[in-house]
């Protein structure tokens, strides 16, 4: 079964920055039956004409819905490969397809992600906030709440499944500063580094280039019909009387350092994002990850007439849903609230 690639550009972009991928597509033997389109969006830095508008985000990403169900109507295996911003559209019309049951969502078999900002991007976010008031700008400020809502969906039910139906997998630029590593990789388990910064990752000069290759691979699998789950810690054994049984904060860390994703700091942003005002307003300042949770784990005792451990807990069913951790961690987090 030939698969369909459809590649979505990202902010202030066009579909011309997929030129070097689709001609590195056409003239690649071992991938000759792959097809490719460009799904083409309005994302301009200010709307100047009197009679338009920018299209927000939910607008795109039904547009990107309605795109794949015509335009592409008679392809049965489609592949989404994005660039920054475009990593958030597809997100979010995966969420909304989960929302309504789409049926063109078993089409779905790869989502790819180049640079994509899902913890967001904070360059030049003063100006942004001053300047601009772009509606596609908004969402790609840190910690965005609609944005988070669709990074839980994809995460929730088409990664952290038994038998997930497509793949994901994300990919940061090693020196981009634009969407640092740590938000381009976020809470994704299937995620890795590439050469280039944030333009050039998606600019591969020949085969060999790491994000040709990459693509490459996953689209091999794809005609392999080889959709490898995402790799999830081995529980950890558990006596009767585990979950009761008091820990000390060293072993608490120990046991919040196995959750995915709690290393990056980006990460850690996003579970604080859920605790109370008050508690966010007295964690440390970020650093090394054990040392930070240790000086956390004080905040919340201190302040644990908010229930910060309940809400701790609840964000990171939230990012990392139906995940054996998590699931040991709820009741240790919540009896820090009892004191």
């Amino acid at each position: 079964m030939a698969t369909t690639t459809v590649f979505v550009h990202g902010f202030l972009s066009s579909d011309h920055v997929w030129s070097a991928f689709r001609d590195l597509i056409r003239g690649d033997p071992a991938l000759g039956d792959v097809e490719t389109h460009a799904f083409r969006y309005a994302s301009p830095l200010l709307a100047w004409h009197p009679l338009r508008r920018i299209p927000t985000f939910d607008e795109v990403a039904d547009s990107l819905r309605t795109f794949l169900r015509h335009d592409l109507a008679g392809h049965p295996r489609l592949a989404l490969v994005t660039h920054s911003q475009g990593g958030l559209v597809a997100q979010r019309a995966l969420a909304r397809m989960l929302t309504d049951s789409d049926p063109d969502l078993g089409r779905l078999r790869l989502l790819l992600m180049y640079a994509c900002p899902t913890a967001g991007s904070d360059l030049g976010l003063p100006a942004r906030r001053t300047l601009l008031r772009n509606p596609q700008e908004r969402q790609l400020r840190p910690l965005n709440a609609a944005v988070l809502d669709a990074q839980r969906a994809v995460l929730h039910r088409l990664v952290h499944v038994p038998e997930p139906s497509m793949r994901v997998l994300a990919f940061a630029g090693e020196s981009d500063a634009v969407v640092p590593p740590a938000s381009a990789r976020s809470v994704f388990p299937d995620a890795g580094v590439l050469p280039g910064d944030h333009f050039s990752i998606v600019r591969p000069d020949s085969p060999q280039h790491r994000s040709y290759v990459v693509l490459r691979q996953a689209l091999r699998h794809l005609a392999d019909d080889e959709v490898r789950p995402p790799a999830h810690p081995v529980p950890r054994p558990r006596t009767a009387t585990a979950a009761s049984s008091p820990l000390n904060d060293s072993e608490l860390v120990d046991l919040l350092l196995e959750v995915p994703g709690m290393t990056d700091p980006a990460f850690r942003a996003q579970a604080y994002a859920r605790l109370p005002l008050r508690v966010r307003e007295q964690l440390a300042r970020p650093g090394p990850a054990r040392l930070e949770l240790l000086a956390a784990l004080g905040t919340l005792r201190d302040y644990r007439h908010l229930a910060p451990g309940r809400a701790l807990a609840d964000a990171l069913a939230a990012l990392v849903p139906e995940h054996p951790v998590v699931d040991e961690l709820r009741e240790r987090l919540v009896a820090l609230d009892a004191g």
